[in-house]
């Protein structure tokens, strides 16, 4: 098998895995969700701004779970409760932007900089030489080539007819 054929096949083949991978994650089957648990892990802390509501020790965030839990209790809908907290803190307060307007950017960006990365890679490996795809040698050049390799053999081991 040629290099380029070598290439273009490992390349298939870690994105076919990238793609498995990613269908997945996305489609494995998770237990039975605790509500209350999966609202505040898709809401941010407001004092903490990196982590959510369920993962932050803060007086506030302690407060937003509460709020959550009974707002679950009550049977208000999934999104009842997050458009509840968007009305207070807009859609800053999702950890998860959603796929419209200035956020839509945040949501193409990582894969369109992933396909350049590959086709950046892809160019690499076809613009890289070949093994053996130097200039062949002439006669004159392969004698001595062949002597100097005699030379070398004849010091390290003291006889020439070593292979």
């Amino acid at each position: 098998m040629s290099d380029k054929r070598r290439s273009l096949a490992v390349a298939v083949l870690t994105l076919a895995l990238f793609t498995v991978t990613v269908v997945a994650l996305l489609t494995s089957a998770r237990p039975a969700p605790d509500r209350a648990q999966d609202l505040a892990e898709a809401l941010r802390c407001p004092v903490c701004q990196s982590v959510s509501i369920a993962d932050s020790p803060s007086e506030q965030a302690v407060a937003m779970r509460q709020v959550v839990a009974e707002q679950v209790a009550q049977g208000r809908s999934d999104s009842e409760i997050v458009a509840f907290f968007q009305a207070r803190y807009g859609d800053w307060v999702l950890l998860d932007p959603p796929t419209r307007g200035v956020t839509l950017a945040l949501w193409l960006v990582p894969p369109v900089v992933a396909a350049l990365g590959a086709v950046l890679i892809a160019a690499r490996v076809r613009a890289r030489p070949r093994a053996g795809a130097g200039p062949e040698l002439d006669e004159s050049d392969r004698a001595r080539v062949d002597a100097a390799v005699t030379r070398a053999r004849t010091a390290t081991t003291g006889r020439e007819d070593q292979p």
